[in-house]
Order: structure tokens, then C-alpha cells, then sequence
């Protein structure tokens, strides 16, 4: 290229720019901004001042295209049915836990095909639903994006961490909507987050309890049973802890002062610790702040309990089911 051909492209670059503040377009939207296609094409050479990302469609600024640009180059490139999903999407909905390095993920209806790149996946979709609008970009409602990301065979600890945080954060993703979305979709890539969700959400309550299982899953301790209902050697009903080790009959329960303010919740915490003790079973409480600001404390808190309920005859308790009506 030549000085007067850069110097050229420079004034054009800036006048693009000026005149909006994309940096992504079309070559068809550029010809009518005065650049031939021609000249659009030149410059998105692999020697040019420009970057072409997908066919037709280029970056007029110097450096490597911004997930924005990927987006925006991917939404230009499949027209308006188009939609983002999967690990930006859910990112744009508000998670902070999905790989931010991902390919952009965007849902087109199956009757088109295009092809993607390294860094932008196109996937046909029969389910195509209708688009949430945030920050003037189309989204895949926030359980499908979050479902679409988590079937892409991430490490088991990425897909539990995507998981937690969108149950406990993300409006639209309860445990049932996941799961509901799980079961409509595609079964490629479902094995692992079905796993997960089934361990995660079969027997737990709050998000609290979602932020202990958690922790506890990353630890080196047992893994404990969810809400299980305990009973004496008698049949007579205990009480529901939040986690149950029962090996040793060790309980564990989430207690939040918010839920002690109120003299009847109290009350009845009280009467449930009273049962644990009268029964022998060995008692941990647990405050939600401490889960999520002193998690090794917590641990260690469990660990010590454990081991000194294993030291004592086990007490006669067990876990039984309570019949559900139907």
C-alpha cells in the first residue's frame, strides 16, 4: 500500500467513524457511505488497514474486532431473526461466570445456513423463540442462553459455576426452567449439565443451600444428602435439615438473622434444634453471609463437627421418604 493509499484510508476510516459510531458493517451499508465494494474488499485484505470477519461484512478500525464487533458483525451477517445466545448471551443477561473468550453463539431459524469462523458459531435452530432485547442487542431468552452454554462441553467445575450463579441470579432460570429447557433442546453436549443439574437442584431450597453445595462439592469432605426428612427408631418425624451427613447423623442448617427477626421463625428454630439434640443428632448452623465470605472457615467449621460426631455412638435416626399426594 502506498502513503497516499493509507493516508486515503485513514480519511475514509475517520469519516466512517464520524458519521456513526459503529465500527462493524456491511459492505453494502459502506458503498453507500461513498466506499466502492471494491475498495471495502481491498482494504480487508490480510495485508489491509481493515479486517474482514465474516462474507461481506468488515471491521474499518485498526486491531483485533472486540466481542461487541463480533457481535455486531454476526448480527449484520444473518439478519434480523437473528439472536445471541449461549456463553455472550448469557454474559449480556448478567452472569459474570460464562467463558468471556467463547465464539459469539448466534441462533438463526433452520431454513438458513451460514457458514461461521473461529469466532463466531451460527446454529440452526426448529426453536427459534423470541428475542429479549438488551443493550439494543437481540437475545435468546436467559435460560436457553445459559442452557446453549452449557453444553458446550465445558470442565464440569465451568458448567457447575454457570449453573449456580444463573439459578441464584438470573431471573427466568429456576432449577425447572433449566431443566424444562434442557429437555426441549438438542440432547448433543447435555450428558454433563444434566448431571449437574439433577445433584444440584433434586433436594435444594435457596440459594444459600445452592452456595453450600457448592462449596461443599469442591471440598474434601463427604458429600452429604439435601432436605432429607429424618425420623426416630420409632417413626416419629425430627426435622428437614439443610444437609445431612449421615454417617455420623450430623446436620447442617442455614440460619440468616433476616429469618430470626421474626419471633415465631425463631421460635421454631429453636424447638428444631431442641429435637436434633434430644435425638443425639449433632447440629452446624451456618449464616449465609459467612458461605460467601468465609467459605474455608465454613470447611473447616463441617470438617471439625464431622469428626468429632464420628468419635460418638450413632445415634438412632434415619432418613425415610414422606409420600407426596398426587
Amino acid at each position: 500500500m502506498t502513503d497516499s493509499d493509507h493516508m486515503s484510508s485513514t480519511v475514509i476510516t475517520q469519516s466512517i467513524v464520524q458519521t456513526s459510531p459503529r465500527r462493524v458493517f456491511h459492505v453494502r451499508e459502506l458503498e453507500k457511505l461513498g466506499v466502492s465494494q471494491s475498495t471495502s474488499y481491498r482494504r480487508a485484505r490480510a495485508d489491509g488497514p481493515w479486517t474482514r470477519l465474516l462474507p461481506g461484512i468488515v471491521l474499518v478500525a485498526p486491531g483485533p474486532p472486540t466481542t461487541h464487533d463480533l457481535i455486531t458483525a454476526a448480527l449484520l451477517r444473518a439478519g434480523p431473526s437473528a439472536m445471541i445466545t449461549g456463553m455472550h448471551g448469557a454474559r449480556i443477561h448478567g452472569l459474570t461466570t460464562p467463558d468471556e473468550n467463547a465464539p459469539v453463539h448466534v441462533l438463526i431459524p433452520h431454513g438458513q445456513k451460514i457458514q461461521g469462523s473461529d469466532q463466531i458459531k451460527f446454529e440452526r435452530t426448529t426453536r427459534l423463540p423470541d428475542s429479549v432485547i438488551k443493550n439494543e442487542i437481540p437475545l435468546a431468552p436467559a435460560a436457553r442462553a445459559v442452557m446453549d452454554a452449557a453444553r458446550t462441553w465445558q470442565p464440569r467445575e465451568a458448567t457447575e459455576s454457570l449453573l449456580i450463579e444463573a439459578i441464584q441470579r438470573t431471573p427466568g432460570c429456576s432449577p425447572r426452567a433449566l431443566k424444562q429447557e434442557l429437555d426441549r433442546g438438542t440432547r448433543r453436549g447435555t450428558g454433563l449439565p444434566r448431571d449437574i443439574l439433577r445433584a444440584m437442584t433434586a433436594d435444594l431450597r435457596s440459594p444459600a443451600e445452592l452456595q453450600a453445595f457448592k462449596i461443599i462439592k469442591r471440598s474434601d469432605l463427604p458429600q452429604p444428602s439435601w432436605n432429607v426428612s429424618l425420623f426416630n427408631a420409632h417413626g416419629h418425624y425430627i426435622g428437614i435439615p439443610d444437609a445431612w451427613f449421615d454417617d455420623v447423623a450430623l446436620a447442617i442448617e442455614i440460619d440468616s438473622f433476616a429469618y430470626h427477626f421474626s419471633k415465631a421463625d425463631y421460635a421454631a428454630t429453636t424447638k428444631r434444634n431442641t429435637r436434633y439434640a434430644a435425638h443425639g443428632i449433632a447440629v452446624v448452623q451456618i449464616l449465609p453471609t459467612d458461605l460467601t465470605n468465609n467459605p474455608e472457615e465454613v470447611v473447616e467449621s463441617i470438617r471439625r463437627a464431622h469428626q468429632a460426631a464420628a468419635l460418638r455412638t450413632r445415634p438412632e435416626v434415619e432418613v425415610r421418604t414422606i409420600p407426596t399426594a398426587r
